[in-house]
């Protein structure tokens, strides 16, 4: 008997289908060993799915002094030729073409951070589709810790907050990384996390009336046990000075976000917050401050 799930059973109900790969993606993952380090002196490493995460979202970071790592990993271009509806909106000649010029964006964005990324070859979920190639967590962990780092002290992922395919991918890789004794910090996506406002209690204003926002970013966090409760969340909010210069630098993105969003995420009261939470490994004691749940969690 082949041990091995089939890729696709002509006639399984799709409910079933995709049970069952979930089912045989937690049997690799039980298996899942990184090449990725744990070394408390080693930069920490922020993984920013594309070319503008980092800077959409982790600014704070990207501005201090600590001593941190920046990896785009959905960072590939795609055989040139293709040619998509945003890549004729935006007025460049095919795919691969865009994926280059998204890169120069990122390098001039994040310069005005102090900061350089290392961009992965690997390729955004829209042309793994187009190519029928999958990615799992060991290529992209050999992608890393070949071409980025050995080792690190922390690594920083995104939330998953609006379930994109390569956030919750890299979500996916930090969480196995927990298990192997990595700390881990998820961040909140802009602007996925702001598509029904921030939460009072991350802004401090008023609880709009007709939209619980906790509510939104539980339903997308729901599939991270190692999360704390949704309020223990680390909340920065920029001084002015960093916000003004966070929008600036998210004005390079010309290519990768339209114009609404680097206005919206230019405004200080959507761009100028940050939101991160520090995963808790099974098994680990938790601190009073992360036993603290708000009525809704």
């Amino acid at each position: 008997m082949n041990r091995h799930f089939p890729r696709r059973i002509s006639g399984l109900p799709g409910n079933l289908y995709r049970r069952t790969n979930a089912l045989r993606a937690g049997r690799r993952e039980g298996h899942f060993r990184s090449r990725l380090r744990v070394d408390p002196n080693a930069p920490e490493l922020l993984l920013s799915p594309h070319c503008d995460d980092a800077v959409l979202d982790c600014w704070s970071l990207l501005t201090s002094d600590r001593p941190l790592v920046v990896a785009n990993l959905f960072a590939g271009a795609p055989p040139p030729g293709g040619r998509g509806v945003w890549e004729a909106l935006i007025g460049v000649a095919d795919s691969s073409e865009r994926a280059r010029e998204r890169i120069s964006e990122d390098a001039r964005a994040l310069a005005r951070a102090g900061r350089e990324a290392v961009n992965l070859p690997l390729l955004d979920v829209q042309y793994r589709r187009q190519s029928s190639d999958g990615l799992d967590l060991g290529e992209l962990d050999r992608a890393v810790a070949h071409e980025v780092v050995h080792s690190a002290s922390r690594v920083y992922v995104p939330a998953g907050i609006g379930a994109h395919r390569d956030h919750l991918l890299a979500r996916r890789y930090g969480r196995a990384l927990l298990r192997a004794g990595m700390p881990v910090t998820l961040y909140a996506e802009l602007p996925y996390c702001t598509f029904h406002g921030w939460p009072s209690w991350v802004n401090g204003g008023d609880p709009a009336p007709r939209s619980n926002v906790d509510t939104y970013w539980q339903s997308s966090l729901a599939g991270v046990p190692e999360m704390p409760s949704l309020h223990a969340a680390e909340v920065i909010r920029l001084d002015p000075a960093s916000a003004r210069a966070k929008g600036e630098a998210v004005w390079c993105y010309e290519t990768s976000l339209n114009y609404s969003t680097r206005y919206l995420m230019s405004d200080p009261a959507f761009g100028g917050f940050e939101v991160r939470w520090e995963l808790v490994r099974p098994g680990a004691p938790t601190s009073p401050a992360l036993e603290q749940s708000s009525p809704q969690d």
